[in-house]
């Protein structure tokens, strides 16, 4: 059986906490290092908010941290999704301009992919409006070698065969989607969900522990994944997945031990899978 690639990354997100902290030694410059010693990660997604204030030496100096570690920076990700449907014509024209000026950070880190998710009802007049303002997007991205990867947000791109149709009225090679586990899991459709997804995925996430993205985090004894973090691999892999699988967490006390712990399930369901159990 062919050797699977499928690559185990994690969130710096999930650190901001002891990053921001001015009584944790944790910077974000560290996190290609602590991700190889501490998590056994071999990469890295960084959300655009811990960006903020940082200049692009700054920037250079991530990816150069990342290069010596052998742990790359793979995704950049936006946690607060565009509203590229709107009618304002204003509205659209800012968030293409920063959707831009996040590709340009993304190549100077090195990131092959940009993550964003699409806002707003789901309309017909709205989807061509972001079917257009992508188009504008692609062409402003492409100068900096990074992918566009488009989550599965409430709304306009909330349905998996929606969000389908919208990357496949945009074109082009370097648009994809960006699947979450905890997305599917909300769904209701977990593993097709997954399945209808994967095929166009350049990374997916996975928020692992019992609190989403951006939630106060649990506390240790109720720090439980509600879904299957092996069965979110198996679906993926049966419609041939095999890039990066980026594992995140609301933060706090506990998210490096839910991180170390996932990876050592996604890790043990990789090993059966090329063993073909």
């Amino acid at each position: 059986m062919a050797q699977i690639q499928l690559l185990v990354t994690a969130s710096v997100g999930a650190f901001r906490s002891r990053i921001e902290s001015p009584d944790d030694p944790l910077e974000l410059v560290d996190m290609p290092r602590f991700a190889v010693g501490e998590l056994g990660v071999r990469g890295l997604s960084i959300p655009a908010s811990m960006l903020t204030g940082l200049d692009g030496t700054a920037l250079e100096r991530i990816r150069d941290e990342a290069d010596r570690a052998r742990c790359p920076t793979l995704l950049l990700f936006e946690e607060e999704g565009f509203d590229l449907g709107t009618t304002d014509a204003a509205t659209r024209a800012a968030a293409v301009d920063r959707i831009g000026r996040l590709a340009r950070a993304a190549s100077m880190l090195g990131c092959a992919n940009l993550g964003i998710a699409c806002t707003g009802a789901d309309e017909e007049v709205r989807f061509d409006l972001a079917a257009v303002a992508l188009r504008e997007v692609m062409g402003k991205i492409d100068r900096h070698d990074v992918n566009l990867l488009l989550g599965n947000h409430s709304g306009l791109t909330e349905d998996p065969d929606r969000l389908t149709e919208l990357i496949k009225k945009v074109g082009g090679f370097r648009i994809g989607s960006l699947p979450d586990f905890r997305t599917a899991h909300d769904s209701g459709d977990f593993a097709g969900n997954l399945r209808r997804l994967a095929p166009y995925a350049g990374t997916i996430m996975a928020t692992v522990g019992a609190s989403a993205r951006g939630r106060k985090p649990a506390s240790a004894a109720k720090d439980k994944t509600p879904f299957d973090v092996v069965e979110g691999l198996r679906s993926v892999l049966a419609v041939g997945y095999q890039h990066a699988i980026s594992l995140d967490h609301a933060g706090g006390k506990h998210a490096a031990a839910a991180i170390i712990a996932a990876r050592e399930l996604l890790e043990e369901g990789l090993e059966s899978h090329a063993e073909g159990e």
